[in-house]
């Protein structure tokens, strides 16, 4: 009688839809590098010489057979399999260097779906491996079918709930992603809902993306003399004739400003709705599961027992409209809360208030405020004003008639915002340590509430600069296997809440992932 494979016990490879996904991936990728140059042809090349033309067709025939032949052998490459004696997942990759990865079940703290406009078009699903024990995702299978992608994540979750056998109330992971009848949806984002995000939120990052963006053109463009440096510098000494004075200098640049804010909002907004695009919540009995994206789609499951560090995130725009954003950091050896969190925009305050209660094991009880000293102020506004001392500075080499008039602007400026705005950022500076909880808050307009559960601390490092050692002063970081959260220039009164921290971590038994 022959002997039943266990699925995925044996060496396999991913769907063979993948040759296609791993061609074009490396033809976009050749795209982005060389474009300038086929631009450059098109534009002069073609011009001067008709015979490039076919030259160039060859050279592109044979770049798209080469790009081929490399995505068949790395299809061929790329082979895994479940290693059930010695409970891990292996994972054989590389074309010309062979690369073995070992993951065991234990390191393994989410495994889920996502999938861009590419394979959605392809038919085909990423699985992600991610894992607490490295410094990013390890594992990333890129063109499985829908039906293999789900019995992947299925049979790794239950052999990882195995694995954790300590933890008796952690049920299979079939039921995560079951279609299931018990699953309460606690959250869903509207068009209407992500058009208010777009509107009210990253500000400043669309005008980010516009300069850098122009600033890749332009160096793109001047590698292959597209713009002449002459013509450049005829235009910038044009700019300086007509508006010669300060006064005129600020208001067009004011102007200028304003008409990158307003497209920058737009295309801010642009991203946000493919980001977020049908982003639906779902609570099950033992997990959260997430799905968002219409470019990227993204499936995530989140159990309580790996969330370490919750933020919640708004601003005074969106907190009259009843938005908030709740990012939520999982277990990993990412020191950064930012680098790793999932974000969950445009939540209520109801919706946002029943999911810390499922999250969080405690209820929050008022606790112990601490607020930094007052040489955390000084030294704000000491570096805030670098930036326009050295303003100051270029200023009075590139128009050195008008430096009152500069200087006025920037003293007003200085004055007038910058002084104002770090005073309040001071102010609202806090760190709250409860019996259960570290809940730090700060921010001027964006206002950010960092929540840490005292069971899941993992260490406190206090620092003390020789300068802060006259005044008694401490900087404290809480280290968490999600990210740490620090707080700066406070007294040694906080040191005694320290210890009682680590004393509830110490008699606390519950499992911290």
């Amino acid at each position: 009688m022959k002997m039943m494979h266990k699925p995925f016990s044996q060496p396999q490879t991913q769907s063979k839809l993948g040759i296609i996904f791993i061609f074009l991936g490396q033809s976009v990728k050749f795209v982005r590098i060389f474009g300038a140059a086929v631009i450059y042809f098109f534009l002069k090349g073609f011009e001067a010489n008709s015979e490039l033309v076919s030259i160039a067709l060859s050279v592109l025939i044979g770049v798209l057979l080469l790009l081929l032949g490399f995505s068949y052998l790395s299809f061929q490459r790329f082979r895994f399999y479940i290693d059930y004696d010695n409970r891990e997942f292996i994972l054989q990759k590389g074309v010309f260097n062979t690369e073995v990865i070992s993951l065991p079940f234990s390191k393994i703290q989410q495994v889920y779906f996502r999938r861009s406009l590419l394979q959605r078009l392809i038919g085909v699903y990423s699985v992600i491996l991610d894992t607490a024990g490295s410094s990013a995702q390890e594992i990333n299978i890129k063109a499985l079918s829908e039906s293999e992608a789900k019995d992947l994540q299925q049979i790794l979750m239950e052999e990882v709930t195995a694995q954790k056998q300590q933890e008796t109330n952690d049920v299979e992971a079939t039921a995560d992603h079951k279609s299931g009848e018990d699953s309460v949806a606690v959250h869903k984002l509207s068009v209407l809902a992500l058009l208010k995000l777009g509107l009210t939120s990253n500000y400043f990052r669309g005008v980010w993306l516009i300069l850098i963006f122009l600033g890749s053109l332009y160096q793109q463009f001047g590698e292959f003399q597209l713009i002449e440096e002459s013509q450049y510098r005829e235009g910038i000494r044009g700019y300086f004739e007509a508006y010669s004075k300060p006064v005129e200098l600020l208001v067009l640049t004011a102007l200028v400003f304003v008409a990158m804010f307003i497209l920058g909002i737009f295309i801010s907004s642009i991203e946000i709705f493919i980001k977020y695009f049908d982003l639906t919540l779902k609570q099950t009995k033992d997990s959260l599961e997430l799905e968002m994206g219409l470019k990227t789609n993204t499936k995530v499951s989140l159990k309580p027992r790996r969330v370490q560090l919750m933020r919640i995130v708004t601003n005074p725009v969106q907190k009259r409209l009843n938005l908030n954003e709740a990012q939520i950091a999982i277990a990993s050896s990412r020191d950064d809360l930012q680098k790793s969190q999932i974000s969950i925009p445009g939540m209520e305050r109801m919706q946002l208030e029943r999911v810390k209660k499922f999250l969080f094991t405690y209820r929050m009880r008022p606790g112990r405020v601490f607020k930094p000293a007052y040489i955390l102020y000084l030294r704000l506004i000491i570096i805030a004003g670098l930036p326009l001392v050295l303003t100051a500075i270029v200023g009075s080499v590139v128009v050195p008639n008008y430096m009152v008039e500069i200087g006025l602007v920037l003293l007003v400026i200085y004055a007038g915002l910058v002084v104002p705005y770090q005073f309040f950022w001071y102010k609202a500076l806090s760190l709250e340590i409860t019996p259960e909880f570290v809940i730090k808050r700060k921010g001027v307009w964006t206002q950010k509430t960092e929540i840490l559960e005292l069971y899941k601390l993992q260490s406190v490092s206090v620092t003390q600069p020789f300068w802060y050692k006259r005044r008694g002063l401490y900087n404290y970081t809480f280290h968490t296997a999600g990210g740490d959260i620090s707080f700066p220039v406070t007294t040694s009164k906080m040191q005694r809440y320290i210890n009682y921290a680590l004393y509830r971590v110490e008699i606390d038994k519950k499992a911290w992932m």
